[in-house]
C-alpha cells in the first residue's frame, strides 16, 4: 500500500519507495576514510587481492654483467635487505604487503633508510602514511618530508633519508590514494551493507506505519513507537504476538529488498570497486562472468594491466631511492609464478621449449625447483606419438587396394 499524506502526517521521520532508494547511497564521499574503506568487504576484498598477490612475488637485486645480463647481486648489502628481511620484526612479504596496503589507502609508502656503519642501508623501517606531510621548496625544488607519530611527535626528513612508493599521482608530489579515487563506490557499498544488516537486525521486515482513525496527542505517539519497537524490533523478537488498541493497524510502506533490488545494487557496487583498483571481479568471488575459456585471459590481464604497473612502482622507488649510485644494480619481481597455470599446461608448455631447442631440462629443474639432475643421470629419449587405441593406422599410400577394378 501507498501510504497518503494525512495517514502519516503525524509520523515525524519516515521515507516512501523512491527514498528508500536514494537513502541506500546517501553516505558523503567526504566521510569515507581509509579506516572506513578497510571496513567495506567490496572495497577492502581487491586491495587485499593486490597486497597478498604482490607479497608471494620474489624480489631480488640483480647486477649487469659485462654482457648486460642480470646476475642476482647476492654479494650487496641490499640484498638480503630487499630479498629477505627488510628489518628486524617483518619478513619481506610483511613488508611488500604493507607497502601495497599503504598505497592503496593512504596514497604512498614511506620507509625511513637506516645505514650501516659501512654507509649501506641495512635496513627500511615503515613509517604511518597517515601522519606524513610532503613538502617541495618552490626554488630547488627540493622534497622534505615532515612525519607526526602517534605520540604527537614532529619529525623532518630529507630525500636521501626516506624511500617513497606513491600511488597515482597528477602533480608529482601529492599522490591520490585508491580510497580518495573510489570515494563513490565505497561510500555506496558501504550503505548497501550497513542498510543489509539494520535489515536482517530487524527480522528481514520492512519498516511499519502504525495508523488510526482516533487523533494521538504527541506524547502517545512517542509511547507507542517506542512500545512497539522494543516489543516486535529486531531478530530476537521475531513472532512474538502483537495485540493492538484504540483501532492501531500496522500498515507496509517501506520498500522491500527485493523491490529496492538489493542484490543487483550489492553487485554493482562490488563491480564499481573492482573497476578502481582494476581488479577483476572473478578474485573477490564475484563469478558471473567467468567462464573456463576467460579464465586464463584473466590471468594474464591480471599480471601485465594490474600488478605490473604496482610493481614497476615499487621497483622504480627502489631503483631512485636506494641505488641511484650504481646503474648497473636493479632490483625486480619475479612475475612467473602468476601465469604457471596448471601443472598439466606447465609440462606442456615446458615440452614444447625443449622440442624447440630453445629450453634445456636444466633450466626447467631450476623453474620448479627441483635441483640439478642425479649425477649419471640422463633424461629420458621423448617417445614417439602413437595413435589413439579407437582409430586405425595410418594408410600407406605406397601400398596396392586388394581389389582392383578397371
Amino acid at each position: 500500500m501507498d501510504a497518503t499524506a494525512p495517514e502519516i502526517s503525524w509520523l515525524e521521520e519516515r521515507t516512501s519507495r523512491w527514498d528508500d532508494l536514494v537513502a541506500i547511497g546517501q553516505l558523503r564521499t567526504d566521510r569515507v576514510t581509509p579506516e572506513l574503506a578497510m571496513k567495506t568487504v567490496a572495497f577492502s576484498s581487491p586491495v587485499r587481492v593486490l597486497a597478498e598477490t604482490a607479497s608471494c612475488l620474489p624480489l631480488h637485486l640483480y647486477r649487469k654483467d659485462e654482457n648486460g645480463e642480470g646476475v642476482r647481486a647476492k654479494d650487496h648489502p641490499l640484498y638480503k635487505v630487499l630479498a629477505v628481511r627488510p628489518n628486524s620484526w617483518q619478513t619481506r612479504g610483511e613488508w611488500v604487503e604493507q607497502i601495497m596496503y599503504h598505497c592503496a589507502y593512504y596514497g604512498a609508502s614511506y620507509q625511513l633508510k637506516k645505514r650501516g656503519a659501512r654507509g649501506f642501508v641495512e635496513e627500511l623501517w615503515p613509517l604511518e602514511p597517515k601522519g606524513m606531510r610532503v613538502e617541495q621548496d618552490p626554488k630547488t625544488k627540493a622534497i622534505v618530508y615532515v612525519h607526526t607519530d602517534e605520540m604527537g611527535t614532529t619529525t623532518r626528513y630529507t630525500e636521501n633519508q626516506i624511500m617513497r612508493i606513491a600511488a597515482p599521482c597528477i602533480n608529482g608530489i601529492q599522490s591520490k590514494s585508491l580510497v580518495e579515487l573510489g570515494a563513490d563506490a565505497i561510500s555506496l557499498a558501504r550503505s548497501l551493507e550497513q542498510h543489509a544488516s539494520s535489515f536482517f537486525q530487524n527480522n528481514a521486515r520492512p519498516g511499519l506505519v502504525l495508523t488510526t482513525d482516533q487523533q494521538l496527542d504527541a506524547e502517545t505517539r512517542r509511547r507507542l513507537r517506542e512500545g512497539w519497537d522494543d516489543r516486535h524490533g529486531g531478530a530476537s523478537n521475531a513472532g512474538k504476538t502483537a495485540v493492538l488498541s484504540n483501532g492501531l493497524k500496522p500498515e507496509t510502506i517501506s520498500a522491500t529488498n527485493q523491490e529496492s533490488q538489493l542484490s543487483e545494487l550489492w553487485t554493482q557496487a562490488l563491480l564499481a570497486c573492482c573497476r578502481v583498483t582494476r581488479v577483476s571481479p572473478i578474485f573477490v568471488q564475484e563469478l558471473g562472468r567467468a567462464t573456463w575459456g576467460n579464465y586464463g585471459s584473466e590471468m594474464v590481464s591480471f599480471e601485465k594491466f594490474t600488478m605490473a604497473p604496482w610493481l614497476r612502482r615499487i621497483e622504480g622507488a627502489i631503483a631512485r631511492d636506494l641505488l641511484a649510485d650504481d646503474e648497473d644494480l636493479y632490483a625486480e619481481f619475479m612475475t612467473e609464478g602468476l601465469l604457471k597455470g596448471d601443472i598439466l599446461t606447465r609440462y606442456q608448455a615446458y615440452q614444447i621449449g625443449v622440442s624447440g631447442g630453445w629450453l634445456f631440462p636444466e633450466e626447467i629443474r631450476k623453474k620448479d625447483n627441483l635441483g640439478p639432475m642425479p649425477e649419471g643421470a640422463e633424461p629420458p629419449e621423448p617417445k614417439a606419438e602413437t595413435p589413439p587405441a579407437n582409430e586405425p593406422p595410418p594408410e600407406d599410400d605406397n601400398e596396392e587396394p586388394d581389389d582392383v577394378t578397371d
